[in-house]
């Protein structure tokens, strides 16, 4: 299976959801391909080693990187912001059908911006799209004060409502996602909860080094960690005034902010204003690092701004917590809170609280070691067994592997193979009307009348249409007035009629009603259509044709299991190229003569069904 990454943020940049997803999948035997942009999250400049071009193209560890130009911006301004998201949905769009393969499945990581990029390539592919709802739009813009004006924050309610429903399916990282999904009329059954999971590896490394301590004062201090993006929704003001209150009852504690983002130089400098010494702040880490920054802390914290919005957000950090075995804090309400409460890895207290914070972090700096050791051991159980990779991409694999066996219409099927028909079938009719004309007189004296079989057949998705033929058969019949086999209706002109194909000039007329097509899966008849398999009832998910893969590659010689697989492939793979190459290969078919009948019979043995 090919997946399509279509994601704003990748490696080099901190995205859990990047490189290491990618990797699973490659590891479990699957092909992805990335299409992303120029690394600039979280400060807004453009990585060392890397330019803004019109794109680049890389490999990172055996998967394809495309990288499509962006406004590289992540500051407080809602303006600057909004053109970086744009930025990177338009270069996506108009970049990315020239770069990408074409894939089984694509996957859409959080923004609703990268929406007409998703749809556009799925419309030219046919291949189904995930979205995975990090963020609900329009509230996270609201929340996060990047946006005020309610006419665009209108814009963008109705915008990602359209991206949602376009979606094939949704992920989303909470049940109060998909209680928000369904209120705005999402299906549940397109919704499905998959908890995130963290960068492990670099977790994993747990030993503190006196050194990192010691140059930072945190050797014999009681620790509480924040380690994460220092932005507007964090509200960390808070931690601030709790350590104005901690610097007189418990001068033992410390509170580390680790990370960068658009709050930190306002929060330095009144941490130095209030001459907090009890604060320290570490500039943003390598992701290698962060299992020795998650080894300082005592205790680690997650904070964000009260809001209804948090109440159903799970923040990223709180799996990094959980899996880096220690306490957490959670100074959150709503679906968090609960996880952390469920996995027994912690405590509770008000966000927007410096007194309930102080008095939290005081609490924990006297509780016993061995009950903190005990709450860290219960969270990295808990990630271990519910929230870790392997559990998120076994849930991903699986929507994966389902979508990738459901096809939607191409731009090809859509537009193209009906222009493409009628440019071939209107001026080639004109051309060969004497010859049917001169057939059909042929006909009426060797077969008699009527000159055209008329058969009602089943189209596209199964809705029926009368399809014309040339006749081929007389209407001979015994003593008891029964028709004849079809081997002994079948005169020597028939047999001319069906070797070279003659037979079907007249479902010419069935392309031009927009019944059939010059290529597609063979029309047969309405008696079968209880008798297939599901996968074999996908044949009538394109309009038939006159000729077909199956056709060129066996026609009437081979089983009608090999031909409804054949039937089957067509369908998921067709193309304006491939029906070129079969329309080359029916003629090469008919100038042999192959194929036209099936070992023992005239034509082709009755369908009764296929063995399970």
């Amino acid at each position: 299976m090919r997946i399509l990454v279509l994601t704003q943020w990748f490696q080099p940049e901190p995205f859990f959801k990047g490189l290491p997803f990618a990797k699973e999948l490659i590891r479990r035997g699957h092909e992805v391909e990335v299409l992303t942009g120029f690394p600039n999250y979280p400060g807004g400049k453009v990585y060392e080693g890397y330019c803004i071009k019109p794109w680049q193209r890389e490999v990172m560890d055996g998967i394809r990187v495309n990288r499509v130009p962006l406004y590289p911006s992540h500051n407080e301004s809602g303006f600057r912001r909004i053109l970086n998201y744009l930025s990177f949905g338009f270069s996506s769009l108009f970049f990315g059908p020239w770069l990408v393969r074409k894939p089984d499945v694509i996957y859409v990581y959080n923004l609703i911006t990268l929406a007409w990029a998703a749809c556009f390539l799925r419309w030219i592919y046919g291949c189904q799209v995930v979205y995975d709802v990090q963020d609900l739009w329009p509230e996270s813009v609201a929340s996060s004060g990047m946006m005020r004006n309610r006419f665009i924050l209108g814009l963008l309610k109705r915008w990602s409502l359209w991206a949602y429903r376009k979606a094939d399916h949704i992920v989303v990282l909470s049940h109060g996602f998909k209680k928000n999904l369904q209120a705005r009329g999402i299906p549940e059954a397109k919704i499905q909860v998959i908890y995130n999971w963290c960068e492990e590896q670099p977790v994993k490394q747990e030993n503190l080094e006196d050194n990192l301590a010691e140059n930072f004062g945190l050797s014999d201090t009681f620790n509480v960690v924040f380690a994460g993006t220092i932005g507007v929704m964090q509200g960390l003001d808070v931690v601030l005034d709790a350590a104005r209150i901690c610097a007189d009852c418990d001068p033992n504690v410390r509170f580390v902010l680790v990370g960068d983002g658009v709050e930190k130089a306002r929060l330095v400098a009144r941490s130095n204003d209030l001459k907090l010494n009890n604060v320290v702040f570490i500039p943003r880490q390598p992701m290698s690092e962060m299992g020795k920054v998650f080894a300082l802390g005592d205790a680690l914290l997650v904070h964000l701004k009260k809001d209804d919005l948090f109440k159903i957000t799970i923040p990223s950090k709180t799996q990094a917590y959980l899996s880096a075995g220690r306490p957490i804090i959670m100074a959150m309400e709503g679906d968090a809170a609960d996880l952390v409460e469920e996995a027994a890895a912690g405590v509770k207290c008000d966000s927007d609280n410096p007194v309930a914070l102080a008095e939290t972090v005081t609490k924990l700096s006297k509780t016993e070691k061995e009950k903190l050791r005990v709450l860290g051991v219960n969270g990295k159980k808990f990630y271990q067994e519910k929230l870790s990779i392997d559990c998120g991409v076994d849930s991903f694999e699986s929507i994966f592997k389902d979508l990738s066996h459901r096809r939607v219409a191409t731009s090809y099927s859509k537009l193209l193979k009906i222009v493409m028909d009628y440019t071939l079938v209107v001026p080639g009719s004109l051309i060969i009307l004497p010859v049917m004309v001169a057939l059909a007189f042929t006909a009426r004296m060797k077969l008699g009348p009527p000159v055209l079989f008329r058969q009602i057949r089943p189209g596209l998705n199964g809705k029926p249409f009368i399809m014309f033929k040339f006749r081929t058969m007389t209407d001979e019949r015994d003593e008891q007035g029964q028709l004849l086999s079809d081997e002994e209706r079948l005169n020597r002109f028939g047999k001319f009629l069906r070797s070279t194909s003659l037979d079907e000039f007249p479902a010419l007329i069935n392309v031009l009603k927009g019944e059939m097509s010059l290529v597609g899966p063979r029309p047969l008849l309405i008696e079968y259509l209880p008798l297939y398999s599901p996968e074999q009832a996908r044949r009538h998910e394109v309009r038939p044709g006159i000729t077909g893969w199956a056709q060129v590659n066996g026609r009437n010689a081979i089983s009608w299991e090999e031909k409804f697989k054949l039937d089957v492939w067509y369908v998921d793979n067709q193309s304006l190229w491939l029906d070129i190459k079969i329309l080359w290969m029916t003629f090469a078919k008919v100038f042999k003569r192959e194929g036209i009948s099936h070992a023992g019979e005239a034509t082709m043995s009755k369908f009764t069904g296929s063995k399970l």
